[in-house]
């Protein structure tokens, strides 16, 4: 026996970090997990940020948990996924965190984050959430792994909110990932976190929900 062997005898809190003792089915070579289909009879009637407070006549039931937001605010539903379960438990419905997908970034860090907004879509509907998977994409390389794990014919939810539209390179991307996913995925409707060019409406059903500074800048203007 080894002065340490007593650390043996039980796991440290942190020994898995990359969640691999919790592995989710998946239908692609990348081990991406695979969501459960998500039906569309209800989508919410508003969204809310992760760990916003909402006003007392919101009920929780009618609307629905997003992530369209800097990565660092809702880092912790990966890290720590079971305390991460309390903020979400008034809500019945969540959107799968929107972890960023930059350009710029190494494949592989894209890939992950794919990974992770999959692992925790599928860990929320093991939990008895309804969950909405979030697409998000950079180049048409991306497009190899970016809409994996997400079912045919459902709900998904996307947002230009942080894309320079006016750049025409950015333009570009961002529609032209828009048409690849309604190719692939071919979604009943589209939850859109802000507004979406025009070329997107033309080709799936778009259900637009006010951003947080829309919803700032109304309040505003009512006060004055």
């Amino acid at each position: 026996m080894t002065r340490t062997s007593h650390r043996w005898q039980s796991k440290p809190g942190s020994f898995d970090t990359l969640h691999a003792t919790q592995i989710f089915p998946s239908d692609n070579a990348y081990g991406i997990p695979a969501l459960q289909h998500t039906p569309v009879s209800r989508i919410p009637a508003w969204l809310v940020p992760y760990r916003q407070r909402i006003r007392a006549n919101e009920p929780p039931r009618d609307g629905a948990i997003h992530f369209f937001s800097d990565d660092y605010r809702f880092e912790t539903v990966w890290s720590r996924p079971c305390k991460a379960l309390e903020a979400l438990a008034p809500y019945q419905m969540v959107l799968t965190p929107d972890f960023s997908l930059y350009r710029d970034w190494p494949l592989m860090l894209q890939l992950w984050n794919t990974y992770r907004n999959r692992w925790c879509g599928r860990f929320w509907q093991e939990q008895g959430f309804t969950v909405i998977p979030t697409i998000s994409w950079s180049t048409a390389v991306s497009y190899d792994f970016c809409f994996l794990g997400v079912p045919r014919r459902s709900a998904v939810a996307v947002s230009a909110v942080g894309v320079n539209l006016d750049s025409p390179l950015d333009y570009r991307l961002f529609v032209d990932g828009f048409v690849e996913m309604v190719r692939r995925l071919e979604p009943q409707v589209v939850l859109s976190y802000g507004r979406l060019p025009a070329a997107c409406h033309e080709l799936a059903e778009i259900v637009t929900y006010p951003t947080r500074w829309t919803n700032i800048r109304a309040a505003r203007q009512v006060r004055e």
